[in-house]
Parts: C-alpha cells; sequence; structure tokens
C-alpha cells in the first residue's frame, strides 16, 4: 500500500516506519529533512503548503495517508497547522485517499477551555467532515508527548542543549508531578496494530474513530532533574508550578480491548541512556585540525577595524614621506584607500574611511599654514572633501549592487535547483513505479506476459501441436489440473473423441463421449461461448467451453473439478479469454492444412505423406512423454494391395483423429489415438480380421 507520512514525521526512525508499515511504500515529506530514498521509504524536503507537495498526489497513488501533529513535541510554538491539514484533507479527497490517520497530543483533552482547547476542537471538526462529506475512513489518536533522539526539536532534546549552553532552564513541573510521554517503538507497534486491523466498509458512507493511548510514565520530574544534574553538575534547572492546565479526559480504551495494545516501556525510565543518547548523535568531538581552524578563526568584525586602523596608519605614513619625493606625490593614497574600503566593506565602511581621511586632510591642511576660515570659504578646497564621500558613495553602491546581484542570482540558483532535485526525485519514483508495475503485471497469472506466453505458445499451423500446448497452459492460468479437449470432426457425429487431457484425468476419463447425453452444453455452446454445471450433474464438467467452425462447435474444452473460489465470473473470463485464442490459431490451423493438402497427403487418398506422418508421430511421442495423451504405433504391410485399396479399406474402421501415413520402407503406419495397453489388442483383432497383417512397432522406419 501506498502511504504518505506527513507533519512531525522526526521521531520516526527506519526501524520504527519498517514496523509501522511494513512492506508498504512509505513516502515521507518534511521540510525539515533531506530528499533521498532508503528501500522502500523516500524522502521529499517539502512544505505541506506548497505546489510542489502537489504533484506527489499527482505522481503516487496514496492510499493512507498519516498526518503527525506537531502538538506531539511538548511546549511546541509551532502554528499554522490546521491550514495545513485542511490541505492534507483536500488533496486526499481529491485523489480519493480511502484511510486517513491524524495523530495529536493528548492534550487535545484537557477539561479546559481556552484558546488551544478550540484549535484542537476545530481540528477534530474538520476530522468528521471529511470523514461524513467525502467518505474518507478518518481516526483520530490521541497520543502522550513523544520523545526521541531522532527529532532534534524534542522537547527533552532542547532542554540538554540549554543545559550544555549553561542556559538558565525552567521546567513548569511539580517535583513529584509524573511525567507523561512515549517512546517511537510504542507508538510503532500500535500503528502496526491499527494497520493490520484496519478494513473498509465500501457500503458504509463514513466512518470517523477516536482511539486514546495512554504512557506507561512513572518517572517524575524530579528523578529526571536529578539524573540531568548527575550528567551536568553545573547546570541550573528549576521546577517551577505545574504545567497541567487540567485533567485528561481519555475515553474508551480501544486500544488495549481492540487492538491489544499497551505501553511496554516506560519512556523517561532509562533517562541515563537518553543523555548517553543525545551526546552521541549531536557532539562528535572535533578533530585537531578543526581546533586549529576554529582558533585561527577571526571574526570578520575585529578583522575589518584593524585593516582601518593598519589602512589609516599607512596612509599618514605615506603622506609624511611623500613631502620630500616627486614619484610619492604623483598617487593620492587617501582617495585610493577610500576606494579600496569601500570595494571591500561596502558604503557604510566607505564612508567611515573618507571621513576619516578629510580629517586627515584638514589637519594637513592646518600643518601647511591653512587656518579654518580659508579652508571653509574657499570652495576650492570643497572639492577634495567631497571627491572623497563621491568614491566612497560611488564604490560602495557598485560593492553593494555587486553582492546583490549575485545573493539574487545564488538564491534563484538555489531555488532552481531545488525545483530540478525535486523534478528528478519525483522522475525516478514514477519511473520506479513504471517498471514495478511492468514486472507484476508481466509476472502476474493473467497478465500481459502470460497472454504473451499463450499466444507464443499456440501459435503454429499444425492442430496436434496446438492441442498439445493448450493443456499445460491453460493449466499454468487457471491454476487447474483437471482439463480435456475432446473434438468434433463431423456435423453428423454421434461421438466426441479425447483429444488431449491433463495428466491425473489420462485413467479417468472415456476415450469417446456421446453427444445424446450433451446435447444441452451443445445447445447452450451454440448461442453461448461458455457452459457452467448450475445443475451439479454428476459426471459432467464444471466448465465447457466450445471452439466453433463455421458456425459448428467442433471442439469441447472440459474443466471438470474447480475450486470454490473459482466458480466466479473472473474464472469464467479467463476461459473465455483462452478459448478464444485457442480458437482464432485452431481455425487458422485447419484452414492452413487444407490449403496444403496436395503437399500433405498422397493424391487421390487419406493416407499423408513420409515427411508429414514423421513430425506427426514426434508431436504424438512428445505428448505421451507428457502424460497428456497416449497412443500405438501400428504397421501394417500392403502385401501386394495398392495404397488406394489400404485406404478404401480404412474409410468405416479408423477414427478421425486417428492417422494413416506412409513408411519410407512401403509399409503403412497408423498412429491410433487414445489407444493404450487394455485396448490395443482389441484394434490389432479388427484389422487383422480385415485379412490385413498388422503389428505394433516403436518408431517409423
Amino acid at each position: 500500500m501506498d502511504t504518505l507520512l506527513v507533519g512531525n514525521t522526526a521521531y520516526f526512525t527506519k526501524d520504527t516506519l519498517e514496523t509501522a508499515f511494513a512492506n508498504d511504500a512509505v513516502v515521507i515529506c518534511d521540510e525539515l529533512c533531506d530528499a533521498y530514498r532508503d528501500g522502500n521509504i523516500t524522502y521529499f524536503k517539502q512544505p505541506i503548503m506548497s505546489d510542489k507537495f502537489k504533484r506527489l498526489f499527482d505522481t503516487y497513488g496514496f492510499q493512507r495517508v498519516i498526518f503527525m501533529s506537531k502538538t506531539l513535541c511538548k511546549n511546541t510554538n509551532e502554528i499554522g497547522e490546521m491550514d495545513e491539514l485542511r490541505r492534507v484533507f483536500s488533496l486526499s479527497q481529491k485523489h480519493s485517499v480511502k484511510q486517513f490517520l491524524y495523530i495529536v497530543s493528548d492534550e487535545a483533552l484537557v477539561d479546559v477551555d481556552n484558546s488551544d482547547s478550540i484549535i484542537f476542537s476545530s481540528t477534530a471538526n474538520i476530522c468528521k467532515y471529511y470523514a461524513e462529506t467525502y467518505h474518507i475512513d478518518v481516526k483520530i489518536v490521541y497520543s502522550p508527548y513523544l520523545m526521541g533522539i531522532s527529532n532534534k526539536n524534542d522537547y527533552w532534546c532542547k532542554i540538554l542543549k540549554q543545559v550544555e549552553n549553561k542556559e538558565w532552564v525552567e521546567i513548569k513541573s511539580l517535583e513529584d508531578e509524573k511525567a507523561y510521554f512515549l517512546k517511537m517503538p510504542d507508538l510503532a507497534e500500535f500503528l502496526s496494530r491499527l494497520f493490520d486491523d484496519w478494513t473498509i466498509d465500501e457500503d458504509r458512507k463514513s466512518s470517523f474513530e477516536e482511539i486514546y493511548l495512554k504512557s506507561g510514565g512513572r518517572t517524575t520530574y524530579g528523578e529526571i532533574r536529578k539524573v540531568i544534574l548527575d550528567f551536568y553538575p553545573g547546570a541550573h534547572i528549576a521546577l517551577t508550578k505545574s504545567g497541567i492546565k487540567g485533567k485528561i479526559e481519555h475515553g474508551e480504551d480501544k486500544a488495549r480491548t481492540t487492538y491489544g495494545w499497551y505501553a511496554k516501556q516506560d519512556a523517561c525510565w532509562d533517562f541515563e541512556g537518553f543523555i548517553r543518547e543525545y551526546q552521541k548523535e549531536y557532539h562528535q568531538k572535533p578533530s585537531i585540525s578543526q581546533r586549529i581552524r576554529e582558533r585561527l578563526k577571526l571574526n570578520r568584525t575585529p578583522f575589518m577595524i584593524l585593516e582601518l586602523i593598519a589602512g589609516v596608519a599607512f596612509v599618514e605614513v605615506y603622506n609624511y614621506l611623500a613631502n620630500g619625493s616627486v614619484q610619492f606625490k604623483m598617487i593620492d593614497v587617501r582617495m585610493l584607500f577610500v576606494i579600496l574600503m569601500s570595494l571591500v566593506y561596502g558604503t557604510k565602511i566607505g564612508a567611515l574611511t573618507a571621513i576619516i581621511e578629510i580629517l586627515s586632510l584638514i589637519v594637513a591642511y592646518y600643518f601647511e599654514g591653512t587656518n579654518a576660515l580659508l579652508l571653509f570659504y574657499d570652495p576650492g578646497n570643497w572639492v577634495a572633501f567631497i571627491l572623497l564621500m563621491v568614491a566612497a558613495a560611488v564604490c560602495g553602491y557598485i560593492k553593494q549592487k555587486t553582492e546583490e546581484d549575485m545573493a539574487f542570482v545564488n538564491e534563484d540558483n538555489e531555488t532552481l535547483k531545488d525545483e530540478n532535485s525535486f523534478i528528478t526525485q519525483l522522475y525516478q519514483e514514477a519511473m520506479n513505479y513504471k517498471n514495478q508495475y511492468k514486472a507484476d503485471l508481466i509476472g502476474s497469472r493473467d497478465g500481459f506476459g502470460r497472454i504473451f506466453d499463450v499466444v507464443k505458445k499456440l501459435s503454429t499451423t499444425v492442430p496436434e501441436e496446438i492441442f498439445a500446448e493448450s493443456i499445460p497452459v491453460m493449466e499454468d492460468v487457471l491454476n487447474n489440473k483437471s482439463i480435456a479437449i475432446y473434438t468434433i470432426n463431423d456435423s453428423k457425429a454421434r461421438f466426441a473423441r479425447l483429444n488431449v487431457c491433463s495428466e491425473k484425468m489420462n485413467q479417468v476419463l472415456k476415450k469417446s463421449i456421446n453427444l445424446d447425453e450433451y446435447r444441452s452444453v451443445i445447445e447452450c455452446l451454440q448461442e453461448n461461448d461458455i457452459w457452467f454445471n448450475n445443475d451439479v450433474r454428476e459426471g459432467y464438467p464444471t466448465y465447457v467451453a466450445g471452439i466453433k467452425n463455421d458456425g459448428l462447435v467442433t471442439v469441447l474444452i472440459m474443466i471438470y473439478q474447480v475450486e470454490y473460489l473459482q466458480i466466479s465470473t473472473y474464472y469464467s473470463n479467463l476461459i473465455r479469454i483462452l478459448s478464444g485464442l485457442m480458437e482464432n490459431f485452431i481455425i487458422k490451423a485447419w484452414e492452413y492444412q487444407q490449403a496444403v493438402a496436395a503437399k500433405t497427403f498422397i493424391e487421390g487418398t487419406g493416407i499423408t505423406k513420409t515427411e508429414y506422418f514423421i513430425q506427426q508421430f514426434a508431436i504424438q511421442k512428445e505428448m505421451m512423454d507428457n502424460k497428456l495423451t497416449s497412443f500405438r504405433l501400428i504397421r501394417i504391410k500392403p502385401e501386394g494391395r495398392s495404397l488406394g485399396e489400404i485406404d478404401d479399406m480404412f474409410q468405416s474402421k479408423i477414427r478421425n483423429n486417428d492417422i494413416v501415413g506412409l513408411g519410407s520402407d512401403g509399409n503403412v503406419y497408423l498412429l491410433a489415438a487414445q489407444v493404450d495397453e487394455s485396448s490395443e489388442g482389441i484394434v490389432l483383432k479388427r484389422f487383422r480380421d480385415m485379412g490385413l497383417t498388422c503389428d505394433i512397432v516403436e518408431k517409423v522406419s
């Protein structure tokens, strides 16, 4: 079953997923996970409200959806869950999802009216609405808070992170208050039992059920605090007033009475083990090289300040030296420094650098004898100040514009990469499903692969080969070992002759059946293509299919012993398909044999030529080796009689499914169909009474 898991999915691990969903194909969609595939589990990194999330429903044929509420994490501050729940329900309704499971915190059961209770009541009403209006089988499971290392936003993981960051930790619970949490393996076990027992009644218009899970918690918050302090002696943890807002009112304990489930473990009992797992998962000791790089890494702001101070000092030294050098005076170092700082750090730092250099220039003017009055009343002196600020503004703008353009391009590139990654993953999943469905279809008993196999085996121009191949093919497809094929070679014939049959029916069936006894069957087959033994007539087959030639029934396909489950329209259709394929090939084979009769029979007789007769002998021998039929090869010596005379003698003495042929030694051979040890003496006597010398041989000379 294709299952979609959304919402607060981080608590699930591979083991718990396999426990909960067994061999189901599970798709997990969470904006906090990484996109990848692991066996039957596929992860998509997408938010529920995105357009890409809708494409998952278009690609997969989800039959079950599980929505994990964010409230399963204690003290969560997530918002917008109601809108997400409505969207998932809406997509489920449009794509005919049959099963919907909403797992929410049992905080929703608190008997206190507040804003939280209104929200919980609204989500329950949404579930009821979609169950009653769109006939979705909906169940709400009220669970204690979950606890697990796999979710970094878990309540206890966040507490331990605060402790390690040496922050003040406040737990809103009393010392002797029990910590009611549930571990993920217990929840996974319940889900497994729930899904195994979850059946959908198609006649039922709607189904809405509430199930309550109870924690096996016995450990108190005071005991947990003591364990944390043992690991972190310097931690500051305060237990304040109780966080319980009221009493939780559980309903009928269906989890135990209906599904036989109860929490097997106190989630907080081994809190020491939880801390060790937390440290192992989130705190890997850095290598020596990583430590060195961390210590040598300089912060950007102090490094910028050092550059600014060093640059200003360099400019002042340079200007001091430039007073005695013509070459040094050719370069305005103040302007160059402002440009460099603006291009490296942007407008703000560039403007600060320009102001510093303007002050430096004012000091330089002062030492040259220019007082403040002359400096500010002579507009020509302002040009240098203005150019420094303009250079800082322009270069800073260029720097910021470049960074913004790069950020925009990078953001756009990341969006395109994300889109491409999502489409590629979706395409790969679609191809995997296509290949899986194709393999299942080809490999199935009644799939196209089986039909192709039937067509390939029946595609021949020799009727006897078609009959020989038809029995094992029908036994395989129909899963039945009691099949027989009778032929009626003349519209005026009184008997139908057994041609081939299943091995276990060989000693049971009559070699010939009286058509007068099957008159009602023949009449039914003239109008329809299947006859069913409604009256349970003793000795008659359960199903009979007919093959018509020129409007007359010429072949009877009989299925005798069938199981109770095989009495169905589906089974009748399988028989109908196989008989139709066989009819198509057998009629074409007969028409072909009539067209090449001149190459098959000796002119003027019904005696076949040597090559054709040897071919028929090989077919009959293979069928007998496979225990589908029985025959005897009888050699008849002409003793001066012509082939025409022998043919006249055989006209009323052999059956329609017997074959007469000429051997290379000049003798005439007869393939006596459906003759065994018990009847071979009767056949030999019949020919010897005609004055013919005959005996049974093993091969054609």
